[in-house]
């Protein structure tokens, strides 16, 4: 009976995860990026090669459905305020 009820609550389970629109400013040249990941700041300067004196700000964040497993790209930033 266990694995029955297991498998309903697995099939029935939604994946989602937060975007982030991150701001990239090196304060040297002025130059900026803005960059849409799934990893918030500090993870994004542990995954991706950011000069040390780079800033790494987020801009704006918002959910996504589905997952990250499969590399798909970050869904896009809504046009409206979701409301609560």
């Amino acid at each position: 009976m266990r694995p029955l009820l297991l498998l309903l609550i697995t099939l029935n389970a939604n994946a989602e995860y937060r975007a982030f629109e991150l701001v990239i400013t090196d304060p040297t040249s002025g130059q900026e990026r803005v960059v849409l990941s799934n990893l918030d700041p500090n993870q994004y300067r542990r995954y991706y090669p950011i000069k040390p004196q780079e800033k790494i700000v987020y801009r704006q964040t918002w959910r996504c459905r589905g997952n990250t497993s499969n590399f798909q790209a970050v869904c896009p930033k809504p046009e409206k305020p979701v409301k609560k």
